[in-house]
């Protein structure tokens, strides 16, 4: 399944949730699946983009302090630097965590880079491209141009985030009204 990020606007769209008590079963099981795989989707894109922001922060810093970039010590501090804490104000951390599997096809089926301009366009923000490999080449000024534009689209990203969450407890919801209520079979879920 290839997403867009015109997928993830009309999933993320309040018209999902019309005509949730009318909807049979499968078809509100249908709409938290592809929810569900969308909010993996973003939550692997914005692990990619706090990884960019952290990377960009950091040699930002060491800037900074030292008045010069070293990629090599860059490197050897690269575990250190993406596994520090979300910084304050960076919204929720928690999520369904993609195993690898679940990653490697998410590689294969989305191009980061091209989600990301899409989904930045959609916000009104400018284009964000994920500086990687090449932070220790950019100035100092393109690199805070970069990191401004990298917090705008993780803040965009962590909104859809949490509207997919919504509509997913929503349509969670509404399937378990129908048990509930009887009006849905309890044995078609061991078929």
């Amino acid at each position: 399944m290839s997403l867009t990020a015109k997928d993830l606007n009309d999933l993320c769209s309040p018209a999902r949730l019309e005509g949730l008590s009318d909807a049979a079963v499968g078809e509100l099981r249908a709409r938290r699946d592809a929810s569900q795989r969308a909010e993996m989707v973003l939550s692997y894109l914005r692990r990619v983009v706090q990884g960019e922001i952290d990377l960009v922060s950091a040699e930002l810093d060491q800037r900074r302090q030292t008045g010069r970039s070293d990629l090599g010590r860059l490197v050897e501090a690269l575990p250190s630097i993406l596994s520090s804490p979300a910084p304050a104000g960076a919204g929720p951390t928690h999520s369904s965590v993609p195993i690898m599997g679940d990653v490697a096809e998410l590689d294969q089926e989305i191009a980061l880079e091209d989600i990301l301009a899409e989904l930045a366009a959609a916000d009104g923000a400018e284009a964000v491209s994920l500086p990687g490999a090449n932070v220790c080449a950019m100035g100092e000024e393109e690199l805070s141009d970069s990191l401004a534009r990298l917090k705008e689209v993780e803040k965009g990203v962590s909104a859809r985030r949490r509207l997919l969450h919504e509509h997913i407890d929503a349509f969670q919801a509404a399937i378990v009204d129908r048990y509930k209520s009887g009006s849905a079979d309890p044995d078609s879920l061991l078929a």
